[in-house]
């Protein structure tokens, strides 16, 4: 690409970073996923990017998407579920292509619950997020087991309702809340303690004392990543606001299927530039890697953000031991200086920055460190621990190829 397309894709990654800096969300509603996506006939949302075959999903996927299923009733039994799931009478769409942002394994029916959110300075812009389940038998690490329904059934029954209900004459600014929150110690995607606690109090001091009954107030007491959630689909908003700036690499989705890892950017809006998903590396246990499986979940955009393992070194001292350990242990290098833009809007955690484009990623021969659970690829143990995924150069270079194919050609 010669100096002046470099020039030109710089000045357009400028004009989708104006866009996502001005975005401001808010948590304001919980939905049924139905009435806010557009879900065409059996259709499951998953994290990453598309799933060609569901024969070639990830096991911990594979048996989301079989709770899914039962949690929709299309299928009396595990075995039931899964050659319907088989069978391609089910489709399987990337969450980000439908505005959603979605944790691990994960899978997102049409009759769950969602978290929305708002862009406080442009209604019309709304992105979402399941319910984070808490602690236990959860969907999103991946486990099948009639537990998991169980908890499926409490969040859509219990917990949203109370939520919904509290969040229908009150609104959270999210950046608000993460601002505090790194200010505290969190990085606000593998460590979310301080950002729940925030969130949580301005729920309590939104519906009153008398919101939440003992056993959601128990929950949400206990529930030390609930913050993530809403988080991933603020920084949704961001990245959706980025979308459609021709000529811009700036990154507008990223994540991984267990599978596949894929980003997306500005100016190709709807093409996924993907590579084979390799598992996080975990400090310290590099026993595990033959068994994990590979990297998964939409979080990944928290990092491409700025946040997670890239403000760790500012904010986080415990995770960024770990990282440290990590680079120590794999002799890996961490990105520097990658993101460059200060956020206005983070007032407090100012040393915060974001703008993550695939020209200076190359330019840099760097790409970001994403903080990310770790699962077990059989998807019978569920989470093995949090660690570190070094995102592979080669899809930041093929979405380049390709930006630079078309300006040739243009």
């Amino acid at each position: 690409m010669t100096g002046a397309r470099s020039a030109a894709v710089r000045e357009a990654d400028a004009v989708a970073l104006a866009r996502a800096l001005a975005v401001r969300p808010v948590l304001c509603g919980v939905a049924r996923a139905a009435d806010a996506i557009d879900f065409e006939g059996r259709m499951l949302l998953h994290a990453g990017p598309p799933i060609p075959d569901p024969a070639a999903m990830a096991a911990p996927v594979r048996h989301s998407a079989i709770m899914a299923i039962l949690y929709e009733g299309w299928a009396r039994s595990g075995e039931e579920a899964g050659l319907l799931l088989d069978s391609g009478a089910v489709a399987l769409e990337p969450a980000q292509d439908h505005g959603a942002a979605i944790p691990l394994a994960e899978v997102l029916s049409e009759s769950m619950p969602v978290l929305v959110v708002e862009d406080a300075a442009n209604r019309g812009l709304r992105t979402y997020s399941t319910v984070n389940g808490g602690n236990g038998p959860v969907m999103r690490v991946g486990l099948c087991s009639e537990e998991v329904l169980e908890r499926l059934r409490w969040v859509g029954a219990v917990l949203a309702p109370r939520l919904a209900r509290v969040l229908e004459d009150a609104e959270i600014d999210m950046i608000d809340v993460a601002d505090r929150a790194l200010r505290e110690g969190d990085d606000c995607h593998g460590r979310t303690v301080a950002g729940s606690r925030l969130l949580c109090e301005r729920l309590l001091e939104a519906g009153g004392a008398a919101a939440f009954p003992a056993e959601v107030r128990a929950f949400l007491d206990d529930a030390a990543a609930f913050f993530l959630n809403p988080w991933m689909a603020s920084v949704k908003a961001m990245m959706r606001a980025a979308e459609g700036v021709a000529g811009s690499s700036f990154v507008t989705a990223i994540g991984g299927n267990g599978v596949r890892f894929g980003l997306r950017i500005s100016s190709r809006p709807g093409r996924w530039f993907t590579v084979e998903a390799s598992p996080p590396l975990i400090p310290g246990r590099a026993d595990l890697y033959g068994e994990s499986a590979g990297a998964v979940g939409d979080s990944a955009i928290v990092d491409a953000f700025g946040c997670g393992a890239m403000a760790a070194a500012a904010y986080a001292p415990q995770t960024w031991e770990r990282i440290r350990q990590t680079c120590a242990e794999h002799r890996l290098a961490f990105p520097v200086d990658l993101l460059s833009a200060p956020h206005p809007a983070f007032g407090r955690a100012t040393a915060l920055r974001t703008g993550l484009t695939v020209q200076r990623a190359l330019a840099l021969s760097q790409t970001p460190v994403i903080s990310l659970g770790v699962l077990d690829g059989s998807g019978a143990r569920g989470r093995f621990d949090g660690g570190f995924y070094f995102s592979p150069a080669e899809a930041f270079e093929r979405a380049w190829a390709e930006l630079e194919a078309h300006d040739a050609a243009a």
